[in-house]
């Protein structure tokens, strides 16, 4: 099952073909927990309790939703659509960002960075919005391609451009301040 690729393991799990449909789902989960939970970890504000609880819940919603899955489509996207959606809920639920805010600003002597750079942008990349600190992370942390994004967010690849250049440029003004 190893060299299956995800769109044919999602295939095994919505058909339980032959009864490998947990096995499939379990090569999923071994395959997407670490990235999902970096993208969850980065996204929510290096929460790690947090980022745990929303992998555990993205394969809940998958299990739930795998009737969803179109087998035209790649599951990579899918699966990153439905994870960002998740935050996407968490924020505007919560007021999580201007909480975050507080928080970093009464709190960013309490840091001891072991390389002050890589502090200072990731403080840097928590001040900016939501949806711009999401294309940051998908982009540049999790390296995904720019139709990969465009694919997660239903939108045009010109469009995640432009919203990756005006994310990195936004980035650069806090960098540098």
């Amino acid at each position: 099952m190893q060299s299956l690729t995800d769109e044919q393991l999602m295939e095994f799990y919505q058909s339980n073909r032959d009864g490998m449909g947990k096995q499939a789902l379990d090569h999923l989960y071994i395959r997407y927990s670490k990235p999902m939970f970096n993208f969850f970890y980065f996204t929510l504000n290096n929460d790690y309790s947090k980022a745990q609880d929303f992998v555990h819940d993205l394969f809940i919603r998958i299990i739930q939703n795998h009737h969803r899955f179109n087998k035209n489509q790649l599951f990579k996207p899918w699966i990153y659509r439905i994870a960002s959606n998740l935050c996407k809920n968490e924020f505007r639920s919560s007021g999580i960002v201007q909480k975050y805010h507080n928080h970093i600003i009464s709190t960013s002597n309490i840091c001891i960075p072991a390389d002050e750079t890589e502090n200072l942008l990731r403080i840097c990349i928590n001040k900016l919005s939501q949806e711009l600190r999401s294309l940051i992370v998908l982009r540049f942390k999790m390296k995904l391609t720019i139709k990969e994004i465009a694919e997660i967010y239903e939108c045009p690849e010109g469009t995640i451009k432009s919203r990756l250049f005006n994310a990195t440029k936004e980035l650069a003004k806090l960098y540098k301040q």
